[in-house]
């Protein structure tokens, strides 16, 4: 079994020496690496063990009865604090770390990969954080076979080929033909061939089959040419197997198509852009589900890799255009004005026939399943006076290509963060509350490498989440403001800082999809989150040209990723060091009454459908009221009541409840329309489209699915109406 006391290795991952500690596979208890020593005898741990418990019962007992436990106890023996964390945030470190982070393409589980999460977790150690642990997961990855390219042909009615589409994009400087990229692909992709005739559906929405469907064009047994936009792809994917499709082709279409400046002149992609990415309309490991894929697991699968149901395959829109144009049009249908492509904007176009004696497309599709480890990197910043608190940030580090915009901005930014928050630290400062800053592996895949950490950690997060605050995006094109979605709880710290770094009014922030990191936190965890990204975006994305070129066009100076830096900077601090932590839960009682009332229509067109009696909306309305009275007694008996003279024992029970909030809408079971990770009842992924969030997503999906029975509508219900009463409870207990 090997030396089982053994809890860490140190490494050299530079050449100068320079070690970083990686922390083994089957240890990785927090209280035991903060100290980054090997484990002491029993008998001294023993001894170590009393006279830390002595001392907590004497301290305990001491403030309990004297109220001398009063919110500054513990504080750092320095004085130093943090006025302004945002006066630190360099725009220049900032692009060094954004240069280094896009060198080369640096895929999940690649080395280039790995050397990255080595150069990350070295600024942390350098940053002065207390622990630095690089933990690695074992998961199987289906990669582009190289030795058997992917492949889109286009065949006309004598069975000639007339078009066979690139498989990667055009390069268009220097750096891109000097640095080989990956192929397009969409991860997830069904393996095979299929040559069928083919039809344009547009974005590939559930409206846009049905429109086809009233014209009399089928998608049966047919491959379909749709266009990204409007919904996440493996949406597309789903939509179109849903129709009876064999297969999809993915184009990118050009934004704003009256724009002739494009990159390398612009951020506007070119015609010549592609765009890579998953397609699973599920996230985490597919073979370890619900728990974490660590080196030794006893479980390892080695059967087919969970896929989408049909092949997929992504071109340029340079071959899109010869695509569209070869299709036959359609005199009996008079397609929407938004069917219209913008690489052929005023021009004509077919929909196509789908007729066997019409063009058809080959599409092929090989695929690759390795085994490979990912690497999540996380380090702490212990607090001095609660440590059992974790404020996390995070950001994920894999790239389909260079990930200049996706994700190297977000890193660069993180990375920041963490440097002015070791600034304070070498001045003697120290935050009340532990911080955990990651960086995410394969998130691009699915979410895996953020899923499985919080797999790993559930039950601590459960009791030691107070936040987990993401980026992902930080910069897509002339950032001019920085946006945010995520739990009405922090709606009003995060409102705040917002509108000093936009010098701007912050909307009200909309719920988080499941569209990065943030989402196994709030639908597995229930731990609140906020989702900080730029409010603009750029069509480079996922393409050969998301490279740091990019950025001498959109911020050459990274001031504008600077805005974002600073941001995630002051809501790290804004929740780490407060005595009461910053969570409204009025303001998030009133969200959830929106959230009812909006929803409320569909549920009655339902009872009336299904002869449910309406008395029941009456309980739903008096269970919310409850709710709302319960948050706004909590807030005036006992948030406002807080002040210096308060006990860390009261204190700490007002910041448990607001905590434990968010988790009460937590269940067990599975709910309809939305993935397996998804066991928050309140607020989880839409089913439609998986990046955006949706209110009471069970009950959406059983008042608007016609074959729902009246047990389905009044199950759905029952759940919301017990959580909400559990929400109550907490607040009142």
């Amino acid at each position: 079994m090997g030396d089982r006391r053994r809890l860490y290795n140190l490494q050299s991952s530079r050449g100068d020496g320079h070690l970083v500690q990686s922390v083994s596979d089957d240890y990785d208890d927090e209280d035991l690496l903060l100290s980054g020593a090997r484990r002491q005898p029993p008998s001294f741990n023993y001894i170590k063990v009393c006279v830390v418990a002595f001392s907590v019962v004497v301290v305990f007992f001491s403030g309990f009865f004297s109220h001398s436990l009063l919110i500054s106890f513990g504080k750092p023996s320095s004085e130093h604090k943090i006025d302004n964390i945002g006066s630190v945030i360099d725009p220049s470190k900032i692009k060094e770390y954004h240069i280094e982070l896009t060198k080369s393409t640096h895929l999940a589980g690649s080395q280039r990969n790995y050397e990255l999460a080595q150069y990350i977790a070295n600024q942390f150690h350098d940053f002065a954080f207390d622990n630095v642990e690089l933990k690695n997961y074992s998961i199987r990855l289906p990669f582009p076979d190289e030795k058997k390219p992917n492949a889109v042909k286009l065949f006309d009615s004598s069975g000639e080929v007339q078009h066979t589409c690139r498989n990667i994009e055009v390069p268009l400087n220097d750096f891109e033909k000097n640095n080989p990229t990956t192929p397009l692909f969409n991860a997830h992709s069904k393996p095979g061939s299929v040559r069928a005739p083919y039809v344009y559906v547009n974005f590939a929405e559930i409206e846009d089959f049905k429109l086809l469907k009233e014209n009399n064009i089928t998608v049966k047994d047919k491959v379909v040419l749709a266009r990204y936009g409007q919904t996440f792809r493996g949406n597309k994917v789903k939509n179109a197997a849903d129709a009876g499709a064999l297969a999809i082709v993915l184009f990118k279409d050009l934004l704003d198509p009256d724009r002739e400046d494009r990159f390398p002149l612009s951020e506007f992609a070119p015609s010549s852009a592609g765009e890579r990415g998953t397609i699973g309309t599920w996230d985490g490991d597919t073979d370890t589900p619900g728990w974490p894929s660590v080196q030794k697991s006893f479980l390892k699968a080695d059967g087919p890799k969970l896929s989408a149901p049909i092949i997929s395959q992504p071109i340029t829109g340079d071959d899109a255009v010869v695509l569209l144009k070869a299709l036959a049009k359609r005199d009996d249908f008079d397609f929407p004005e938004n069917w219209q492509p913008g690489l052929l904007k005023d021009k004509e176009f077919g929909i196509g026939t789908g007729a066997e004696d019409g063009p058809q497309l080959e599409v092929t599709v090989n695929v690759d399943v390795r085994r490979v480890n990912i690497t999540n990197v996380v380090g702490t910043i212990t607090g001095y006076l609660e440590p059992d608190r974790w404020v996390i940030l995070g950001n994920h580090r894999d790239a389909w290509t260079y990930g200049a915009i996706d994700p190297s901005s977000g890193t660069a930014a993180v990375i920041e963060t963490a440097r002015a928050l070791g600034h304070f630290l070498n001045k003697g400062w120290r935050p009340r509350r532990t911080i955990k800053i990651a960086s995410w592996d394969a998130e691009e895949w699915g979410l895996i490498g953020s899923l499985e950490w919080v797999e790993e950690k559930r039950a601590l997060l459960k009791h030691r989440g107070v936040v987990y605050i993401n980026t992902d995006i930080a910069e897509g094109g002339n950032c001019m403001s920085v946006d945010a979605t995520g739990s009405p709880l922090y709606e009003n710290i995060t409102g705040t800082v917002l509108n000093t770094v936009n010098s701007g009014d912050f909307p009200k922030m909309e719920l988080s999809g499941s569209g990065s990191d943030m989402y196994g936190f709030y639908c597995y965890a229930g731990v609140s989150v906020v989702n900080v990204n730029c409010a603009s975006y750029s069509d480079v994305y996922h393409s050969l040209y998301d490279e740091r070129n990019l950025f001498d066009i959109v911020d050459k100076d990274y001031k504008n990723l600077a805005k974002v830096s600073s941001s995630l900077a002051q809501l790290v601090v804004g929740v780490s060091e407060p005595a009461v932590i910053p969570g409204r839960v009025v303001e998030y009682g009133n969200r959830i009454q929106e959230w009812w009332d909006v929803l409320k229509p569909k549920v009655l067109q339902a009872f009336t459908r299904l002869k449910i009696d309406e008395e029941l909306i009456h309980i739903m309305d008096d269970t919310l009221f409850e709710l709302g009275e319960a948050a706004n007694n909590f807030k005036s008996e006992v948030i406002d009541k807080l002040n210096s003279d308060s006990t860390l024992l009261e204190i700490r029970r007002a910041n448990d409840k607001m905590m434990q909030f968010d988790r009460a809408f937590l269940v067990d079971e599975e709910i309809p329309g939305t993935m397996f990770y998804s066991k928050n009842i309140l607020v989880s992924p839409s089913e439609s489209n998986l990046y955006t969030g949706s209110g009471f997503p069970g009950l959406l999906q059983a008042v608007s699915t016609p074959t729902s029975t009246k047990k389905d509508v009044l199950l759905q219900l029952e759940r919301i109406r017990w959580a909400l009463n559990a929400a109550t409870a907490v607040l009142k207990s």
